[in-house]
């Protein structure tokens, strides 16, 4: 099976916990335009966003904490032959500290409770002109208020986007969205 007989199965038996099918089009409409060369995916649930970054990106590193769950990842990335998706099983807190290199896309979509702590790990990751896209930001806002609360007292330039159960682009550098549609919207 290929990479796109394997999304287009994913989404068909789409899953509660998967990114919506129209965040994850934003996502890859930008990566069309940046052409990232590397994406980390903190949470890999089932694998559907993993090979969907693989469609776009050189590598993708994508963590998963759950048994069952990184299997079923696992199982679903070698079905499409996707040799350019690796993926670790262990905490995501304890995973991103032992990576070096650095990356030009982040995807937050993992643990509620420790997206602040994510987001902190992520930005030592982030390419200058990088992005970091966090999910379920409108969906599950009552359990990010630490996320949130961190997010106002940064530096960094964000915008919460109403799409699917909520998606916030984050830059460290404003200069990354000139020229997208949303600059004129974004928090300074």
């Amino acid at each position: 099976m290929n990479k796109y007989n394997a999304i287009k199965q994913l989404e068909l038996n789409r899953q509660e916990m998967n990114l919506s099918k129209e965040s994850m089009e934003f996502i890859l409409n930008i990566c069309r335009a940046i052409k990232p060369e590397r994406i980390l995916e903190i949470g890999a649930f089932n694998g559907y966003s993993a090979l969907n970054f693989s469609l776009v990106s050189k590598e993708v590193i994508s963590l998963e904490v759950d048994e069952e769950n990184f299997k079923l990842a696992e199982e679903n990335l070698n079905k499409a032959d996707c040799n350019n998706v690796k993926i670790i099983k262990g905490t995501a807190l304890e995973t991103i500290k032992t990576l070096n290199d650095k990356f030009d896309i982040i995807l937050i979509d993992g643990r509620k409770s420790e997206y602040k702590n994510y987001l902190e790990l992520s930005l030592k990751l982030l390419n200058k002109n990088g992005l970091i896209f966090v999910d379920n930001t409108i969906s599950h806002k009552n359990r990010l208020k630490e996320f949130f609360d961190y997010l106002i007292k940064s530096n960094l330039y964000f915008k919460e986007l109403n799409l699917g159960k909520g998606l916030m682009i984050i830059s460290k550098d404003l200069s990354v969205y000139k020229g997208t549609k949303f600059y004129c919207n974004i928090n300074t």
